[in-house]
């Protein structure tokens, strides 16, 4: 018991989620800004939008997710990272196992390309996460 209180005291205060926005997208940190850039273009094609930023994987809030997906029927996940066995792939289950309920469209994701990350910067731009595909993702679940 005195090591489980010793390390909980060394363990930093973990953030709860943070509503960036809002707008209808689901993002941990390293898509946020890539998120944030996509909200603000689609809220000038009067598309309103909720970008969440996760801030934590371990523990993932569920609750902050699946309330986000209650308020607006719709998820796009934005991850820099691969598509298979990622953070996205988690939450896509999350919305579908907990909150099919509340889908009015399917659960997309926007992540790098499915290939070893390329060291040449054009290529590596290509293989990246950009504001561009959140956005055709995004109308793609709105139908427009």
């Amino acid at each position: 018991m005195l090591l489980h209180q010793h390390i909980a005291d060394a363990l930093p205060q973990l953030e709860t989620p943070d509503v960036a926005a809002r707008h209808e997208h689901a993002a941990h940190r390293t898509g946020v800004a890539v998120a944030l850039d996509a909200a603000n273009t689609l809220a000038g094609e009067g598309i309103e939008a909720e970008v969440v930023d996760l801030r934590t994987l371990r523990p993932l809030d569920k609750a902050a997710v699946l309330t986000s997906l209650a308020k607006t029927n719709r998820v796009v996940v934005v991850e820099e990272g691969w598509p298979t066995c990622s953070i996205a792939s988690e939450i896509m289950a999350i919305c579908m196992e907990e909150g099919f309920d509340d889908l009015d469209a399917p659960v997309l994701r926007v992540t790098n390309e499915d290939v070893p990350m390329p060291y040449a910067a054009n290529l590596e731009k290509l293989a990246l996460i950009n504001a561009a595909d959140v956005v055709a993702a995004v109308k793609a679940v709105t139908y427009r």
